[in-house]
């Protein structure tokens, strides 16, 4: 790859993301200062989890320009039960380094659903799915796609990350993702609470959260989709099917996630 040749990346649902030679670059939106903001906050406090902001962060043609992380995505194959460990202590750190930063004043925060689950008590990343973790050697080192970061609920944001880092999916899902058994993946959501060193009482909340927080992200892909009575055509139907279905297996299987985490 050539310095200046631009290669589209995955991921970028949203928004066209390219990689140029050491940095990514990504359309720019009202909440990109915000954001750069964070991770500059990130960088003096000593986060290491985070790309860094190139120059002013912006470049021509208004996108923004953050540093590339070099790793890979293992979605949609399981992490291991030591690795989701440390993506919890990972998600520790990043909690910890965020506690002491304050937003400028006039701050603007890309809108996502969960803000609206519990109370926003932290600024963070908001949509730490094992599609947005970077591994080396197995084990989560990074985060990217922090264009979703803002105010949330620390356990709202929690109860995202083991759901989809635990792939807490139906058993059809399971079976294409060839995921562990049940009782496995149950396991490692308390793996990940422990490696972030969660305390009881919000363990015995976190469960209730887990299922919460996906069925809110089931009924937000429908109000995105504008889906009506009159719709005849869904075009992202399977982002309804999987989630709604994991409601489901979430709901059957509740006193096993509850137990899981005691």
């Amino acid at each position: 790859m050539t310095e200046d040749a631009e290669i589209p990346l995955t991921g970028g649902e949203r928004t066209a993301v390219t990689r140029r030679g050491s940095v990514v670059l990504r359309e720019a939106g009202p909440w990109t200062r915000s954001v750069h903001a964070l991770l500059r906050h990130l960088r003096e406090v000593g986060f290491e989890g985070a790309p860094r902001v190139v120059g002013d962060g912006f470049e021509e043609h208004d996108r923004e320009v953050l540093t590339y992380t070099d790793g890979k995505v293992i979605n949609p194959a399981p992490w291991s039960d030591e690795a989701i460990w440390k993506l919890g202590d990972l998600i520790r750190r990043l909690h910890e380094a965020t506690a002491t930063f304050r937003p400028p004043s006039d701050a603007v925060w890309r809108g996502w659903f969960g803000r609206s689950i519990g109370k926003a008590d932290i600024i963070c990343h908001c949509d730490a799915a094992p599609w947005n973790v970077i591994s080396r050697h197995g084990n989560a080192v990074a985060l990217i796609d922090w264009e979703a970061a803002g105010p949330v609920d620390r356990l709202t944001e929690l109860a995202m990350i083991a759901w989809n880092n635990a792939q807490l999916y139906d058993d059809d899902v399971a079976e294409r993702n060839r995921l562990p058994d049940t009782e496995s993946r149950m396991r490692q959501v308390r793996l990940f609470a422990d490696g972030y060193c969660l305390a009881a009482p919000e363990r015995h909340r976190l469960g209730y959260r887990i299922i919460e927080f996906a069925a809110e992200s089931a009924a937000n892909e429908v109000i995105e989709q504008g889906i009506t009575p009159k719709t005849e055509h869904v075009p992202r139907v399977w982002g309804i099917a999987w989630q709604t279905r994991s409601v489901a297996w979430l709901l059957r299987n509740r006193s096993a996630l509850e137990r899981a985490l005691v």
